[in-house]
Formats: structure tokens, sequence, C-alpha cells
């Protein structure tokens, strides 16, 4: 009997015995775990039931918890203005589906119809006098890092940015998950208290789909009556990043803790690093700089022997979130593993709600994670 370990490629002997022409083997599958087996004809080495004493290690002091990236806040309730008339807080799908019919089209027709040939695109012709202009609030605090803030704006080339009434410009080269995202240095014109992101565009063009807009950068957040407050940025520490000011961020956190090793006898000590309770897509662990290999299934843990040296090692857990929660959908309680157009298609029932009540995963180590020594009995 033979084990095939489906990440590594590795092949092993498996315990097994032979009791009257039958092979009996035994196994314990933690939940959501797998196990490959393989009977193979003829008789390669008899794998052995190992017995092992666990011992948890403890770390030298200064253990470090940080973001690999910005933080970031969605923006994605504005006020409309169409011909002078202004109406606020509108959820920004409500905001497009105005401005598509204001301009004469049913609705928006880049999410509701089929182009044949060139039938969308040739109705892109409107007066000089049509347009919008879309704006986006968010609240800053004193104290906050204003020279790391960023704004994201999609297709941005179809809009004339504005922050607090004075145009910014696209950092040349500089793009955001997408290529048609595009970023602007912000820090020089926000101020402490309110602030006005402002999309215009004069005139209407058919390809100006108005979409979220988002701020980056070295803050956290605080829920308000209607979204989020930005407040300085304070020490990551282990638990869920969505308690810790950071609903929206998707990349990863690097959790570092230094163990020292006295000895290792890889034939009979083998070390561990264990994950308790968390959250993400996967974790990455990286042994004096170097990547160990990385962790989604139980029973979440990686063994890491063959990386380290005698001394201090530096060992460093990266869990990952996804773009769930930066992309959403965030409102009217989205079930999870689930997303369609309909679900970013509305907003709340009560207007732009408070930033409690955005659908985000608390992703994160709950927990610290655990260095093990397993030796052999």
């Amino acid at each position: 009997m033979e084990s095939w370990d489906l990440l590594t490629g590795s092949v092993s002997a498996y315990p097994a015995e032979d009791k009257d022409g039958r092979i009996e083997v035994s196994f314990s599958l933690p939940a959501g775990g797998s196990l490959l087996l393989c009977l193979r004809q003829g008789r390669p080495d008899k794998g052995e039931e190992q017995r092992y004493s666990m011992t948890e290690l403890t770390p030298e002091p200064g253990e470090k918890t940080s973001p690999l990236a910005p933080n970031i806040v969605i923006l994605d309730y504005c006020d409309l203005s169409l011909n002078g008339r202004v109406e606020k807080n509108l959820y920004f799908y409500e905001a497009q589906h105005k401005i598509f019919t204001h301009h004469g089209l049913p609705r928006n027709p880049w999410d509701s119809a089929v182009q044949f040939k060139t039938n969308i695109i040739d109705q892109d012709k409107f007066p000089d006098d049509s347009g919008f202009e879309a704006s986006f609030w968010f609240t800053c605090d004193a104290g906050l890092d204003f020279s790391s803030l960023r704004l994201v704006v999609e297709q941005p080339d179809l809009f004339q940015v504005l922050v607090n009434g004075k145009p910014v410009q696209q950092l040349e080269g500089e793009w955001w998950l997408d290529k048609a995202f595009g970023v602007f240095k912000i820090g020089e014109v926000v101020t402490t208290g309110k602030n006005r992101i402002t999309l215009k565009v004069s005139p209407f063009s058919i390809f100006a789909e108005l979409e979220p807009v988002y701020l980056l950068g070295n803050f956290k957040l605080e829920s308000k009556d209607r979204g989020f407050k930005l407040v300085p940025a304070r020490q990551l520490e282990v638990g869920p990043w969505d308690k810790q000011g950071m609903p929206f961020y998707s990349n990863g956190v690097i959790y570092q803790k230094t163990h020292t090793i006295q000895t290792s006898n890889p034939q009979k000590e083998r070390f561990l690093v264990k994950l308790g309770n968390w959250k993400g897509s996967m974790a990455e662990v990286r042994v004096r700089k170097s990547v160990a290999g990385f962790i989604a299934f139980p029973p979440f843990e990686l063994d890491i022997t063959d990386f380290l040296a005698p001394g201090k090692n530096l060992i460093e857990v990266i869990v990952y979130g996804t773009l769930k929660n930066t992309l959403g959908p965030h409102h009217n309680n989205p079930p999870l593993g689930r997303a369609w157009p309909g679900a970013f298609q509305r907003g709340t029932k009560g207007g732009y709600p408070p930033g409690s009540e955005y659908s985000v995963v608390s992703y994160g180590l709950w927990e610290g994670f655990k260095m093990i020594s397993r030796k052999r009995d």
C-alpha cells in the first residue's frame, strides 16, 4: 500500500496488514481532508505506523504582524448631477441607470444587450451640452498619513477627475488590479474632514459607465452612519482584519516569529508550522525568507524541517484574502460563495448604509500560528 501526495507528487509506504488474503488499513481524516492510497502488485517496503510526541515551541520576543499592501475602501454611493438637478446618496448602479436613461437609452447597454456588429457603439453621438457629474464623498480624521493616499478610477481616460474641486492627474504607467483601473496621487489636495471626488463627463459618451471608486493608503476605517471614516493607521495584530479597520483588504498579511532551533535530527525530530483558527484563500510559509510551502487544507500544517538551520530562524506565515471583500457584492446579505450580476445591481433599501453593514468575510489568523516539534517515540 502506498500513499500518494497530490500536492508534492511524493510516494511513501503506508501501514497495511494482510489478513486472510485481504488488505486492511486504518486512517483518520480531518474535516475536508483527503487521502489517496494505491494498492500495487508485488511486495513494496512495508510502512510502519509511527508514534510521536508533540511539543509546542516558544518563540523569541518580538512577534510582528503587517499588511503587504495598502488598505482599501470602496466608495459606491454618490451624488449625481444631470442638467443641474442633483440627487444625493445614490448607489452607483442606480446612478448609472439614471445616466443612460437620461441620454435616451433604455438602460446601461453594457450589462443588458448584445452588440450586433457595431449597433451599440454607433449610438455614441451625443450633443456638446450632454454629460453628467458624479461626486463621491469621504471623511478623514486628523493625523492621517495623507501622503499615502491614492485614488483608483476605472477607465480614467473617459472622465475629468477632481478632488475638492482641483483637477488631479493619473500616475503614468501605474494601475491597480487591472490595467483599466488608473491610479491618482491625491494626498496634496485632501484635507481633514469631508472631501469630495468628482467625475465629470461632457459631452456624454456611451462608454462612460459609472462604477465605484476606491481609495488606497496607510489608514484604518471606522464605521459611520453612512459608509466609513478614514483614521490614522495603527499596528495590526492577530485577529480578523475587518475588526481592525481593514474590511475591504484582500491582499496578504504577514505574521512573523523567530524560533531558536537547538538541534535537528531529521530522522527523529521534525518541525511543523501549524495554523489554528484562521480564514483565507491560502497561507504561504517562509523560513529564513525562502518559501517553504503553502497551507490550504486540513490539518493546516506544514513540515519545514528541511528549511531550518541551527540557531535563530525567522518564520513567516502570509495569509491571503480574496477579492470578495474588495469588489463585493457588499449589500443585502449576499450568500457567501455566490456572485452574479444582480447581486451588484442593488444597494441597500435605506440608502447609503453604515460601514458596519457592508458584507465582508473575516479573513486573517484569528490566533497565532504554532511551531511544533514532532519527535518519534
